[in-house]
């Protein structure tokens, strides 16, 4: 469909849609999304600290008749009312009690919260107040935390049950008995009695094809040859492993930066190095690594016996791009979150304070995991001694010899500051130097080494405590360093040489762990499908959602080990399929019988992702760099690069404003999938970025347009560059009312052309 420029009028409804978006979009912490999680690693510590002992249950306690153990009590209330009331603060008496406004309803009555803790409560009740489950009564609520009790759970659970490849249903029916996918999703919807989707026209599926491969629009020679010619094209071009990285990278919490600044500069903790990670991710993708390879190297890269220079090293930015800047409780935290929910899709960091209360995993297994991130040093990033430089990154003479003056100049400051001290701070004025200035010189020249952004052994391995509610102070058994049981009963102990990485990486990538393949295949489905075939990607536990079709989950987890842990076999077998090629049309049948698209009897409309749609506005209007690795840039602005955004600089303190309204996802921790939100700064971006304007300018100075060519060919010529294909008849129609109008009023008509069809639904959203 045509689009005009958005008229002003648009804005009140486009707040509307803000505001409902946000509404709906909150996580479903009663359907295993992350406000549970939320809930576990942030608020629950804190209410069993600090406010179980007068109102809880388990206490016996119930003091002004509030309980704070349970979702239905705090949304309940006490005596005095709703402790809770989510979304709402000022009506939250809860948060006027931890804020202290009335010294005489304070609590907790002696020691204060800190302000921290205060603001995750607020953030906990702006989030919708999200608890762990549904509301249970009395005999369900008591086994709670009840280890026994959840392992008996779990031995039903299909996630734990061991990947056995079944055998595709039988059919007969021409178009479906070709692929396993097929032969699944067929049987399926015959036993709903629902007929799948024709197949999308060829020129619908070249452009799905080349989005859902590369993140990138078709070039106009893929037109010429088949989707079956194309795939294997796209699996060989450098822009596949550039897409598919995004994916990891959202997983991996991926930035530039630390998630905190220094209150003395008001600049971020810099990490100079993340991008080698990010180039590491989209080279193993490139070349096929096997995923449990893959796996491996990013948790034990330097205990595999690669040279001190190789590029593999920089595989353990999975592990040192914590949002975490020190090593502390919280970074061990990050990482045993990052790489449970990442790999096996279990939300292990929810044990931290006490037995998870949902599924099996007690606390003794939670620190077992402490001990081995527990005995890793983390070095700063302006250290250079301590980080190994790795191979593949030569910077031009002139470069180097710029970043050798420039860090010249540095150094003489360092030298010059001595050992004087920042006023009202004991830290050093050379240290200040280092930790920016060399930090950012480190970051942003292109001249500067390229090293991996490693984590290293201690001098030697710890074997850690059990802290009591997840307090340091308070210390309970020594347990060893292992796997968790439930995925390995008999927990033998790692090695006792080092931190037992490369052992935690071998449990998770042995072929026998039932949930390493189904978590990976599942993410990659729904990257292509649009839909997963476990809706909470990385919660595979009791919580977490049923699979829609599980014996097909399985049979593409026993292919894709089978197939020796490779991602473009487990591509190709998905796109090749008729599932995925089906048309997109709404049907009117399956909005009444099936309005999700469980049952996949039609193809997904999926709307481009801010990577995708920056790069595409780049590769229409000619000025796309193609350019792979190296250091991160500005995505806008004066000096924006025109690399893909994959290459864009990330705040992680600070996010850039339009990447979050997009609904790119704050890298704070591991995240599963991407949320999808109408609000009005999207318009206004189309209308008037800065960006955009200069893309469609760009657009029209490439087309040329001769002296001669008359109206009509300069549309077609638009229409061919932006959708490959000349304007229809209405269209036209339109499109000549909208010039004689622009014209008359004395603008060039062209380029709003062009920044219109550029922010159309056509351009927005593959079918």
């Amino acid at each position: 469909m045509f689009l005009q420029r958005l008229p002003l009028s648009i804005l009140p409804f486009a707040v509307f849609l803000a505001t409902a978006a946000f509404a709906f979009a909150q996580p479903d912490a009663k359907n295993g999304g992350d406000g549970s999680v939320y809930f576990e690693r942030h608020v629950r510590p804190i209410l069993v600290s600090r406010c179980y002992e007068c109102h809880s249950e388990a206490e016996e306690t119930q003091k002004g008749g509030l309980l704070l153990d349970r979702e239905s009590a705090w949304l309940e209330g006490g005596d005095s009312g709703k402790a809770v009331v989510p979304g709402n603060l000022e009506a939250s008496l809860l948060i006027a009690a931890v804020r202290r406004t009335d010294e005489d309803n304070a609590m907790p009555p002696k020691e204060p919260l800190s302000e921290k803790e205060v603001a995750l409560l607020e953030q906990w009740i702006l989030r919708g107040a999200p608890g762990p489950a549904e509301d249970m009564g009395e005999t369900e609520f008591s086994r709670l935390g009840d280890q026994e009790y959840l392992f008996g759970k779990a031995r039903d659970h299909w996630a734990f049950h061991p990947v056995d490849a079944p055998e595709p249903p039988a059919t007969e029916d021409p178009r479906w008995k070709k692929s396993a996918i097929d032969r699944f999703v067929f049987n399926k919807l015959q036993q709903e009695k629902i007929e799948p989707s024709r197949r999308a026209p060829d020129a619908t599926l070249i452009r799905r094809l080349s989005y859902d491969l590369t993140g990138l629009p078709p070039q106009p020679g893929y037109y010429d040859k088949s989707p079956d010619e194309l795939i294997t094209a796209l699996l060989d071009s450098p822009q596949f492993g550039e897409h598919f990285a995004r994916m990891w990278l959202d997983v991996a919490r991926y930035a530039d930066t630390a998630g905190t600044y220094r209150p003395d500069t008001k600049t971020p903790h810099y990490y100079p190095y993340a991008f080698t990670y990010r180039d590491y991710v989209i080279e193993a993708f490139n070349a096929d690594k096997p995923y449990d390879q893959f796996i491996r190297e990013q948790l034990a890269a330097d205990l595999m016996g690669f040279p001190e220079d190789a590029p593999e090293l920089a595989a353990l930015g999975f592990i040192g791009v914590s949002p975490v800047r020190n090593k502390s409780g919280d970074f061990i935290d990050d990482a045993i979150d990052a790489t449970t929910r990442g790999f096996l899709g279990m939300t292990v960091a929810c044990s931290r304070c006490h037995d998870h209360k949902f599924e099996p995993i007690p606390t003794a297994d939670y620190y077992s995991l402490y001990g081995v991130f527990g005995s890793l040093e983390r070095p700063e990033p302006w250290k250079l001694d301590k980080f190994p430089r790795i191979t593949g990154y030569t910077p031009t003479e002139a470069q180097a010899s710029n970043y050798q003056k420039a860090r010249a100049a540095i150094a003489q400051e360092i030298e010059e500051a001595g050992n004087k001290k920042r006023k009202g701070n004991n830290r050093s004025v050379a240290e200040a130097i280092e930790q920016t200035k060399l930090a950012e010189l480190l970051l942003t020249h292109d001249g500067a080494p390229a090293r991996a952004m490693t984590v290293q052994e201690a001098e030697k391995p710890i074997t850690p405590f059990v802290f009591l509610r997840g307090e340091p102070s308070q210390k309970g058994d020594r347990v060893p360093r292992r796997f968790l049981k439930i995925l390995d009963p008999e927990q033998p102990e790692f090695s006792k040489e080092n931190s037992g990485r490369l052992d935690l990486a071998n449990k998770i990538a042995d072929p026998e762990n039932p949930l390493t393949a189904r978590v990976f295949v599942n993410r990659v489905w729904g990257v292509l499908m649009g839909s997963y075939l476990v809706g909470t990607p990385s919660d595979f536990g009791l919580q977490g959602s049923f699979p829609t079709h599980p014996e097909l989950l399985d049979w593409l987890a026993a292919d894709f080990v089978a197939n020796d842990w490779s991602l473009k076999h487990l591509v190709r077998a998905i796109v090749e399929s008729e599932t995925y090629r089906q048309s997109s049309r709404p049907r009117p049948d399956l909005a009444e019988h099936d309005p999700e698209n469980a049952l996949l009897a039609r193809a997904n409309s999926k709307r481009l992702q801010i990577e995708e749609l920056r790069d595409s506005l780049l590769a229409v209007s000619g000025q796309l760099d193609p350019r792979m690795r190296g250091r991160s840039g500005e995505l806008w602005g004066p000096d924006h690069s025109k690399r893909r955004t994959i290459y864009g600089y990330i705040n992680r303190f600070n996010l850039d404003p339009t990447l979050r309204a997009f609904d790119f996802p704050t890298p704070v921790q591991s995240q599963e999938r991407r949320t999808e939100s109408i609000v009005a700064p999207q318009a206004l971006f189309a209308m008037n970025s800065p960006f955009v304007i200069e893309q469609s300018r760009a657009l029209i100075n490439r087309l040329a347009f001769s002296p001669g060519l008359d109206r009509r060919g300069r549309i077609d010529a638009i229409f061919q560059a932006v959708f490959h294909r000349k304007a229809a008849p209405p269209e036209l129609e339109r499109i000549n009312k909208f010039i004689d109008l622009e014209k008359g009023r004395k603008v060039n008509p062209w380029p709003l052309l062009a920044q219109s069809l550029m922010m159309s639904n056509e351009f927005l959203y593959v079918d």
